[in-house]
Formats: C-alpha cells, sequence, structure tokens
C-alpha cells in the first residue's frame, strides 16, 4: 500500500492515531489513583465560582471555575495530576460535570487538543497536535501550531478523526481530505513541500489510486 509521500510519514501518521486512541483526553482518576479528600478553598463550589481542592494519593488535583448543583458547570480549569511531577488540565466549557462545548486539553506530557466537545469527548470541529513539549496557555497561537507542529484539524465523532480534515506534517508536507474511524476515506489531495500535489482516493485506510 503506497501511503501519500514516504512511509516513514505513513507509519508516524498511524502511530499518531494509536496514541490518540489510547486514552489520552480522559481526565478521570487513572487506574490505582485514589481520592483522599475534597476541599472548597474559595467561593461557592456548589452553586457559584469557586476552588475545588481534589487530593489524591499522586497530589493535589485543582478545579477553578464556576460550579452547578456541585458540579462543574459552565467555564472552568481543570488541572489534574498524573504523576508525581506532571499535570495534564482541561480548560473550558462544562455541563454538569461533563466536558461540553469547546476547550482546550494538555495530556501534561506532549499532546495538545483545541477544540469542540460533546459528553467528554472531543466532537466537531477541532486540532489535535503531537509532539509539543513544556505547554502553557498562550505561548503559540493555534494557527502557528497548526503550521508548525504535526497535528489533525478538522472533524471529530466520538474522538475519532471522522468527516473532512487536513493531516499536516512539520516539513510542509499535508493530507486534505476525507476521514472515517481515523482512516483515511474517500477522495483527498497530497500537498508536497514543493508545491506538487496528488490527487488520491483511499478505502477505509486502504489506497485505492
Amino acid at each position: 500500500m503506497r501511503l501519500t509521500g514516504t512511509m516513514k510519514h505513513g507509519v508516524r501518521w498511524l502511530l499518531a492515531l494509536t496514541l490518540m486512541c489510547a486514552g489520552a483526553i480522559s481526565l478521570a482518576q487513572e487506574s490505582g489513583v485514589n481520592e483522599l479528600s475534597r476541599e472548597c478553598v474559595y467561593g461557592d463550589c456548589q452553586e457559584g465560582f469557586g476552588t475545588l481542592e481534589i487530593r489524591t494519593t499522586l497530589g493535589t488535583d485543582r478545579y477553578e471555575g464556576n460550579f452547578q448543583d456541585g458540579k462543574f458547570h459552565g467555564h472552568g480549569r481543570y488541572e489534574r495530576m498524573i504523576s508525581r511531577f506532571e499535570r495534564a488540565y482541561y480548560e473550558g466549557d462544562w455541563v454538569l460535570g461533563v466536558k461540553e462545548g469547546r476547550g482546550t486539553y494538555w495530556d501534561g506530557r506532549d499532546r495538545l487538543y483545541i477544540g469542540q466537545w460533546r459528553n467528554d469527548r472531543r466532537h466537531g470541529y477541532g486540532s489535535y497536535f503531537i509532539g509539543i513539549e513544556d505547554w502553557h496557555p498562550n505561548k503559540h497561537s493555534e494557527h502557528w501550531l497548526r503550521e508548525n507542529v504535526e497535528n489533525y484539524t478538522g472533524d471529530f465523532v466520538d474522538d475519532l478523526y471522522q468527516g473532512q480534515g487536513t493531516y499536516r506534517w512539520p516539513d510542509g508536507q499535508r493530507y486534505v481530505g476525507g476521514f472515517y474511524a481515523n482512516e483515511k476515506h474517500g477522495p483527498g489531495t497530497f500537498y508536497y513541500p514543493t508545491g506538487t500535489r496528488r490527487d488520491q482516493v483511499w478505502e477505509y485506510g486502504r489506497f485505492v489510486r
């Protein structure tokens, strides 16, 4: 199977999909991590704006934002310890404890998602960036990231690349076309850094022509 351009990019693309599907976006506690206590350290953590600290066996998680019925609701930022030294976060919209609307998720290591959410899953239009180190908000613009970092930008359905999207590599190569369940599907175009292009057709990840 020919995979648009060089095979190494095909392999990296498949690896990126594997990493994305490995549960990178969940802010639920990891297996073996126990919650020890909760404390509202500022404001109203039931019906209003406040700061909630959740102590676990890894350290202290923290939510700062709006609450309704004691649940994250409205806009807020939730930081979670993923190890004793690393912290992931989600900042954006919530509906009764569920990520819903638009938000940014940083996995604490090297992956970043900016876009729409539904029922705790990436759903709608968004950008998923791979290979970012030492991220913090406003370090780079979303446009800069799209042009300089390996990424998929386009439609998501229940955490999967699905619909129309663009997959870019840092060297300037990119694929623009249809996706289904994380596979290239339907017509698309591969663009080379030289400016040349090649129209292609894919069927559920299989190159047709």
